[in-house]
């Protein structure tokens, strides 16, 4: 039987050149590893500077650019509730060093047609924090409980103005789910984040605030706005605001949701080397105990909530389920697909469906 003898016809200097060369070759992807991050990281916030997402992002960033010895670049690139960041960001090279600030693992997107990838099958994310609903009014509103909004929304449907951060966005599923439970239909006006839907009420451009607590809280305290309710079961106190009263003693069928608010998340493509998703989860850990940051979260009514790994893909898959059928079910005009189509479950039967054939959790 032949065989090739090929130490026989390789010189010992010829193979220690292959040898090196080969070793060098294989410790390619290590070494780029090593060098990660090799430049500055861009950070793209799908919503409006000023509002929940981007407060957050921007926080973020400080200790993470401490801890990853990189400058990190965060700009705004709203709307279509983070479609267009999202598409992005999708396009860019897979190397760590293009990241995605987003609320709500993108769970509005697939429902609504705006984008095709499953946020737990096609993303990374990491939870940050979370926020809680409220709806405010300016001082002379002849709104003096939320109460009286519901009440007026009776008498006159769909006429009663209410802002939100975007046809589909977190706080239009709030004003949803307020008509879904009470029974009433208001007229639902889209800007592009919480910031602007917040001082859209502040104009006059509405009757009715729908954003979160933390983009109004500066303006409760100033007396600029008066809460009506947060979208929690017990009251909420808040320094230079007093206590708010909670939704529930008015729709007492949002219980079941409450605490309701967003939930603020930093995404990457899942297909990045796992080590570098990993590098950002354990830096991460640190960064959300950032003396700085804490006290920002506290000054601004925000609440830390870090989920990553499986967790953050259930939460994800969870959270999608939730809304995309109630999109669908009341009849969103921007619910252009129907969950059942898109494999999403309903939410009574979320619990048999998790985790789905083919999941995959990084960590």
């Amino acid at each position: 039987m032949r065989s090739w003898d090929w130490w026989g016809k390789v010189s010992r200097r010829a193979f220690l050149r292959l040898t090196a060369a080969a070793a060098s070759t294989l410790l390619l992807p290590l070494k780029a590893l090593a060098q990660w991050p090799e430049r500055t990281i861009f950070m793209v916030v799908g919503y409006a500077a000023g509002g929940g997402t981007d407060i957050i992002m921007r926080g973020i960033s400080k200790p993470m650019e401490r801890l990853l010895g990189r400058p990190i670049n965060v700009t705004n690139r709203e709307g279509s509730v983070a479609a267009l960041a999202t598409d992005f960001i999708w396009k860019r090279p897979v190397d760590g060093h293009w990241w995605l600030g987003t609320s709500n693992y993108n769970k509005f997107l697939r429902v609504q047609g705006l984008h095709q990838t499953t946020p737990w099958k096609d993303w990374q994310f990491y939870k940050i924090a979370s926020t809680i609903a409220a709806w405010a009014v300016k001082p002379d509103s002849p709104y003096r409980t939320f109460a009286d909004v519901i009440e007026a929304a009776r008498r006159r449907p769909g006429q009663v103005k209410v802002s939100n951060s975007g046809i589909g966005g977190i706080w239009h599923e709030a004003t949803l789910m307020v008509e879904k439970f009470s029974d009433v239909k208001f007229q639902s006006i889209p800007y592009t984040g919480g910031a602007p839907a917040t001082l859209a009420g502040l104009r006059g451009e509405v009757d009715v605030v729908a954003s979160g607590v933390h983009e109004q809280i500066e303006h409760l305290r100033a007396g600029n706005l008066r809460n009506l309710a947060v979208f929690t079961a017990e009251p909420l106190a808040v320094g230079g605001a007093g206590s708010l009263p909670p939704v529930v003693s008015y729709v007492s069928r949002l219980k079941d949701f409450a605490p309701f608010g967003g939930s603020l998340t930093l995404g990457l493509r899942r297909d990045i080397d796992l080590e570098i998703l990993t590098t950002i989860d354990r830096h991460l850990r640190q960064a959300v105990s950032d003396p700085e940051f804490t006290q920002m979260l506290d000054r601004q009514v925000l609440f830390k909530a870090l989920k990553t790994g499986r967790e953050a893909d259930r939460e994800a898959a969870a959270t999608e389920a939730v809304t995309a059928w109630l999109f669908w079910e009341q009849k969103l005009e921007t619910a252009r697909v129907n969950p059942a189509d898109l494999g999403i479950p309903r939410p009574e039967e979320f619990e048999r469906w998790w985790p789905p054939r083919g999941y995959r959790p990084l960590w």
